[in-house]
């Protein structure tokens, strides 16, 4: 990550959340949040509002779910990110800025318990939950922008996607043109030992410390998360684990589907079991495509510049 400008305290963040208008298409690009917008937007280094690029910000009808979208004035398509655990919105600026580079509309939100959307900070009971949100978005986003939809995932937005996809009812169009999935989650490093231990302390146990692992070869980007980043949590609920396990479990025994999804993972991930996780992608997904990235962690959104653009050019849209 770039040299951060600004500052961005937990005050500001909530009035942020608390002032976010319900998201809809005639948004301004200056709207409710006013500064307190343009504060965020700074310290993440995200795309201002400009002639050329509108800003929709927002969200969803209940108010639980932050939504931005960024929307070139000659836009091809749209496409739909799907962040990683403990990930956000103001993460995923390098992706944005060559997404728009390529004249796409993107639309990003925020999962419940992450970033500026409500919850228990990064707890969930069931990945559906996530995935009922996702199709709540894939509608709107369908309703508000034109050309078609485009799915990225990374990692838990990886597995969001997939579950997505096999859980998608076939009396409906599948509403994505493309998938990319960028280091997906299934089996997470060492889930035999993590899953013994989960079930011994399950009951008695509601989190555990935070352990930030250095899942990327940006140096910066690690510096920015452990002691920068106002909206990283430094506990990991124990419900998650749960929910991932149940996930692991239902993709095991899905059916085979036969949508191209196109993965890219990196060969130096030490956060998933990556190669595991391929062959049982490739067993399920059977036109699966990969591409593999030489020395690539697994944060493939936030990689050191020369192995980010290996990366964003592998991306098939």
């Amino acid at each position: 990550m770039d040299t951060v400008r600004g500052n961005l305290d937990l005050t500001t963040i909530t009035a942020l959340r608390d002032g976010l208008p319900l998201f809809n298409k005639t948004i301004s690009t200056r709207n409710s949040s006013g500064d307190n917008l343009y504060q965020y937007l700074n310290f993440y280094q995200l795309p201002l509002p400009s002639d050329c690029l509108t800003l929709h910000t927002g969200t969803t009808e209940d108010r639980q779910v932050a939504l931005m979208s960024w929307e070139p004035a000659t836009s091809v398509g749209t496409v739909l990110i799907v962040h990683g655990y403990m990930d956000h919105i103001g993460l995923y600026g390098h992706l944005i800025r060559d997404l728009l580079s390529r004249q796409l509309t993107v639309l990003c939100f925020d999962a419940k318990g992450h970033g500026l959307s409500t919850g228990k900070p990064c707890s969930i009971s069931h990945f559906s939950e996530y995935v009922d949100r996702l199709s709540e978005i894939v509608g709107m986003a369908q309703e508000h922008f034109k050309g078609p939809l485009h799915g990225i995932g990374q990692s838990m937005g990886g597995a969001v996607l997939i579950k997505h996809l096999i859980n998608h009812s076939t009396t409906t169009p599948y509403p994505f043109a493309t998938l990319n999935l960028l280091a997906p989650l299934l089996q997470p490093w060492g889930w035999k030992q993590s899953r013994r231990l989960y079930h011994l302390t399950r009951w008695f146990l509601k989190s555990i410390k935070r352990v930030f692992r250095v899942s990327s070869w940006d140096q910066d980007f690690l510096d920015f998360l452990r002691t920068q980043d106002p909206l990283q949590p430094r506990k990991v609920p124990t419900d998650w684990v749960g929910a991932m396990e149940q996930w692991i479990s239902e993709f095991h025994h899905s059916p085979t589907n036969d949508y191209p999804i196109h993965i890219i993972q990196g060969n130096h991930d030490k956060t998933l079991d990556w190669e595991y996780n391929l062959a049982r992608f490739k067993e399920k997904l059977p036109s699966v495509s990969v591409t593999m990235i030489e020395q690539g962690n697994h944060h493939l959104v936030n990689e050191s510049e020369p192995l980010r653009k290996k990366i964003f050019s592998a991306l098939k849209l």
